[in-house]
This record gives C-alpha cells, sequence and structure tokens, in this order.
C-alpha cells in the first residue's frame, strides 16, 4: 500500500506554511479551534482524490491572497509496482531516507523510493494536478498521473459524502467489493427495459386522446406511423450505478442510519475493499457513543502492531485520546517562532516513551487545551477550581473558558509531565507546595532552566499546612467542620490528639482556636489527609478561603493570584 511520508502545504487558508511526515497507521491531528486541522485533511484529500475537477474561491487562498498561489505536496512511500515504473515515471521517483527525514533526487544507499503528487491553484481558481521533482521542474518536465493509478492513491473520506459509498455508482466503496462479479450496467438496462415495458400497459389519463389527435396529423400528411403508442425510450430511463444502493431488511435506505452507524459500517468495508490505504475521518467521534468510539478505533487499526492502513482523523474528544497510542498523536500548533515569519505551522508529534504515554492517559483533558498547569496532585486541582469557581462568580472569566486546563501532576511525575507538554509546544506551569524540595532540587533546576513557572508556598509548607498558617482564625471552625464531614468526629479529635500528645482536642481547636494550634492542625490536615481529593479541597476553597480571602494573609493569596494571571496572559 501507498504510504503518505511526506506533505507540503502552501498558502491553503489558514495554513501559509505546513511541512509535517505522518508516521504509519493511525495519525491523530488535535490542536485549538480553527489551527487549521480540518484543511490539513482537504488538503491530502484534495491532492490525492480521484476526481475531475474541485472547485475554489478566493477564501481558500491564505488570507484570500491569490496573487501566492495554493501549493500542496503528497510524497508517498511503499509504491506499487506500477508507481514505481521507470519507463513511466523514471524522472520523477525520488529517494528518501526515513531516518534523516530527508530526500534525493538521485538512489542512495538505505532510501525508500518515492514520488510526490503536487497540487497547485493559481488566480484563475483551476487546479492544476502533477508530479514534482527538483531534477523535473530545473529540466522543465512535466508529468501527470493515469486515472487508473490516481484510483491507486486516492484515500476514502468519511463524512460529507460518505452516502455515495452505499451505492453502486463511480468510485464508491460498494463498487469496488463487486467489481469484475457482475455488470452493473448490464441489469441496469435491463431494469429500464421492464420499466419500458410496465410502463406500455399502464392506462395514463390523457395519453390516448394525444395518441388519437397525432394519428389524425399523421393520416392526414401521408406520414405512415401504424398505430402509435407512449412508450419509455430505454436510453431516457436514467437509472445509473448510484440508483443501486443497500437497504436494511426493513427496506430502509443504509445510508439513512445515523452519522456513527454509518461511519463505521463504511470503515470496515473500506478496510476490506480498498485498493488505497489511506483513510480521512474528520472528528471521529461525532455520533458514537464510547464503546462504539472504540470500535471504530479498533477498525481502523489503532491497536494494530503491523498497520495495514494509513488513516488521518481528528478529534477533540479525550476519550478518544486515551484509546489511542501516544505516538499516534500530533499537535498542530500556529508558529511564533521569532524571526520565521513564513512558517506559519508547526506540527509537534508524541513518542512512545513511558512519559508520554503516562502523560495522555492521565491528562487527556489537558492535551486538548491551550495552557496547562500541571498540578502537584487532586488537592492543588481542587484548589484551583475552587478558586476558579469563585471568580467566575464575581464576574472574571473562568481559566477553563480561556482555554486552560489543569493536569494531575502524579506528585513526583508532576515534573516529567511537564516537560512532556513543554516540549510538545503548550505553555505550561506547575503549582506544587513545597514540603519536598530539597528532594525535587535536580528537577525544579530543570524546569526552570526550560522555563517553566512555579507557583508555590514556600517555606517547606505542603498545601494544607499553608492554608491552617495563613487563614484567619475565625475560618478554623470551618475548616474543620469539613474534616469531620470527611473523617468523623471521632477520627478528626484523635488526629489532632495524638499529634498534641492529648494536649489539645477537637473541641478546643473548634471553640478556641489560636495561633499555637495552626501548625499542629496543618501537619494532621496532610498527614491524615482531610482534604486530599478535588471534591473536599473545591469545597474547601470555594466556601470558606476565596469568599473569605481578605482575612488570608497576603503571602498565601498572592500565590493563587499570580497563577490565575499567567493563565489568563
Amino acid at each position: 500500500m501507498s504510504l503518505i511520508r511526506h506533505i507540503s502545504i502552501r498558502n491553503f487558508r489558514g495554513i501559509q506554511s505546513l511541512d509535517w511526515y505522518p508516521t504509519e497507521g493511525v495519525n491523530c491531528i488535535i490542536g485549538p479551534g480553527d489551527s487549521g486541522k480540518s484543511s490539513i485533511l482537504d488538503a491530502i484529500d484534495f491532492c490525492l482524490g480521484a476526481r475531475r475537477n474541485i472547485s475554489f474561491t478566493d477564501a481558500d487562498f491564505h488570507n484570500s491572497n491569490v496573487d501566492n498561489p495554493i501549493e500542496i505536496y503528497v510524497t508517498l512511500g511503499c509504491l506499487s509496482d506500477e508507481l514505481l515504473s521507470i519507463e513511466r515515471y523514471g524522472n520523477f521517483l525520488r529517494s528518501y531516507n526515513l531516518t534523516t527525514q530527508e530526500f534525493y533526487d538521485e538512489p542512495q544507499v538505505g532510501t525508500e523510493t518515492v514520488i510526490t503528487v503536487r497540487l497547485v491553484v493559481d488566480k484563475g481558481l483551476d487546479p492544476d494536478w502533477g508530479l514534482y521533482s527538483n531534477r523535473a521542474a530545473q529540466e522543465g518536465l512535466e508529468k501527470r498521473l493515469p486515472w487508473s493509478h490516481r484510483e491507486l492513491i486516492s484515500p476514502t473520506r468519511l463524512g460529507e459524502g460518505s452516502a455515495r459509498h452505499f451505492t453502486w455508482g463511480r468510485n464508491s466503496l460498494l463498487n469496488k467489493l463487486l467489481e469484475d462479479r457482475f455488470d452493473v450496467s448490464e441489469v441496469l438496462t435491463e431494469v429500464s427495459r421492464n420499466a419500458r415495458q410496465a410502463f406500455a400497459q399502464q392506462d395514463v389519463d390523457g395519453i390516448n386522446n394525444a395518441l388519437a389527435s397525432v394519428q389524425g396529423v399523421a393520416s392526414a400528411l401521408g406520414v405512415n406511423v401504424g398505430e402509435l403508442q407512449a412508450l419509455l425510450d430505454v436510453s431516457s430511463v436514467s437509472v445509473t450505478h448510484g440508483a443501486v444502493s443497500l437497504h436494511d431488511a426493513n427496506a430502509t435506505p443504509i445510508r439513512q442510519m445515523g452519522t456513527g452507524s454509518t461511519r463505521l459500517l463504511l470503515a470496515g468495508i473500506q478496510k476490506l475493499v480498498s485498493t488505497s490505504k489511506l483513510l480521512i475521518i474528520d472528528e471521529v467521534e461525532f455520533g458514537l457513543e464510547p464503546f462504539r468510539i472504540s470500535r471504530l478505533l479498533k477498525e481502523i487499526g489503532a491497536n494494530e502492531q503491523q498497520p495495514t492502513q494509513q488513516v488521518f482523523i481528528t478529534t477533540h474528544s479525550p476519550y478518544v485520546l486515551r484509546e489511542l497510542k501516544s505516538s499516534q498523536l500530533h499537535i498542530l500548533r500556529r508558529s511564533s517562532v521569532a524571526g520565521q515569519p513564513q512558517r506559519s505551522h508547526l506540527m509537534y508529534s508524541m513518542n512512545d516513551s513511558d512519559e508520554h504515554q503516562s502523560t495522555l492517559r492521565v491528562c487527556a483533558e489537558a492535551i486538548l487545551s491551550n495552557k496547562v498547569i500541571v498540578c502537584e496532585g487532586k488537592t492543588e486541582i481542587g484548589l484551583l477550581k475552587g478558586v476558579d469557581a469563585v471568580e467566575q462568580s464575581q464576574g472574571q472569566r473562568s481559566i477553563q473558558s480561556l482555554g486552560v486546563m489543569h493536569a494531575d501532576g502524579g506528585g513526583s511525575h508532576m515534573f516529567k509531565r511537564a516537560k512532556v507538554f513543554n516540549e510538545l509546544g503548550y505553555s505550561v506551569a506547575i503549582f506544587k507546595d513545597s514540603d519536598i524540595n530539597d528532594q525535587q532540587q535536580a528537577s525544579i533546576t530543570e524546569a526552570m532552566q526550560l522555563g517553566i513557572p512555579m507557583f508555590e508556598w514556600g517555606d517547606n509548607q505542603a498545601t494544607e499546612q499553608a492554608i491552617f498558617n495563613n487563614c484567619h482564625l475565625n475560618l478554623i471552625p470551618q475548616l474543620l467542620n469539613i474534616a469531620v464531614e470527611r473523617k468523623t468526629n471521632v477520627a478528626v479529635n484523635a488526629h489532632i490528639s495524638n499529634a498534641t500528645e492529648n494536649q489539645l482536642n477537637l473541641t478546643i481547636c473548634t471553640q478556641t482556636p489560636l495561633d499555637a494550634h495552626r501548625s499542629y492542625l496543618g501537619l494532621s490536615a496532610k498527614k491524615k489527609e482531610w482534604y486530599k481529593d478535588i471534591e473536599p479541597m473545591e469545597n474547601v476553597a470555594k466556601t470558606i478561603l476565596w469568599p473569605n480571602k481578605q482575612w488570608i494573609r497576603p503571602v498565601f493569596t498572592q500565590v493563587l493570584d499570580n497563577l490565575l494571571a499567567w493563565a489568563r496572559q
């Protein structure tokens, strides 16, 4: 099967310039809204699709500037014998090094023979398909793929227009499935003849009177027509291949099934029959429940060790991401590289390392965001969510509405996960406590060198200790009440008594809290996990801390204010 090795897009819609080397098997493209994901799929489809023409408009040009032509180059490897023909394509066959991702016009040791298809659209809006190589361009040589060879590489696209694949129309999957097994044209001609005979047997109102009138005119003019009949002309009965389509047991057209069902069925048929093993699906989760998403992804080869087709999909679903391998994920971003204004888009690809795979599994929602706050654990996530909720109630935009998502750092894994996001082009920050900074010094230094900002309490404080050390004494009874709701009165009382060697208890700390109690309460909250989950800490922040922000020391609130300011930048 032919595989796409390289895609180059110039001046197509929102993409001024993009170069991408997709992988074998499934390639899932994600990125912010309007980043160009669907445009990449269209570029592949337009360049390789077996079609006579495509309608372009000025809006298809980057910034609607028709003076800069649209140029799409798709380089194919794993070529069939037909495409490897030296006699036919010799000047356009090139070499490609899979390791270095370099192209050569002459054969090289350890390289693969490839061919590049080019689509160019100028201001006249007429698409021109041809083959490309540096050598041929220098010599002024031109070559186009014959139709039979375009069909070999033409991708199947599931989405708009998929209904045609449930008919025996030209280039449909069903037509390919039954090719060389029976002559559909012959069958349809016979159907037309039967329709002619059936019509002749009908007594159509008004026809007889018209026939009698024409008969009279013919006789008067001496034109011998015999007995006139109104019959269907076989050549005029337009029953085409596309008129024959799949129906279910109730005679309902399969094309009228739900979007998800038709996509699932077509994916299976495509895998079975298509000469080209290129498949394109935009928003793969559309119309499918989670269990059927899994089935579709399996069908298109997401779990295959040796892929049998190359698939290009987009998604906005974290469920889809969790079903994929990290090496199948590619993040499209607009480029902000200084000094490279022509490089409008970059594609970041994940690898199959444990760090990338675990980050994908745990932080799928964050991978779909624009900016990421890697929180040390669920305690910090809950605190951030609660603070954000209060800010929103006071008229501020939620940071999630700005495309900012928190990610669970998994304690000691937070630095590795922040590094993964940084490598993939995300703006990323770390939100952590400070109780084991000595053990994390090397990781902290590396994060700082990478330019990853960190927000923490300082003074070797865990988040629970920072809360009790900095809140107003009047808030301590409310904090203890939440702990009691989670752990019971008996348990919290025991925690305090044990921490103070029976000098304090829950009643004393609730009724007459003192500064001297803070350290014991903070340590007990940390060790006994009074609030160690998203929901309880979110409740603490939403109902106690942030509504009473003025009663909390600035050393605590400033950390969160700075974090929110970074998120809103």
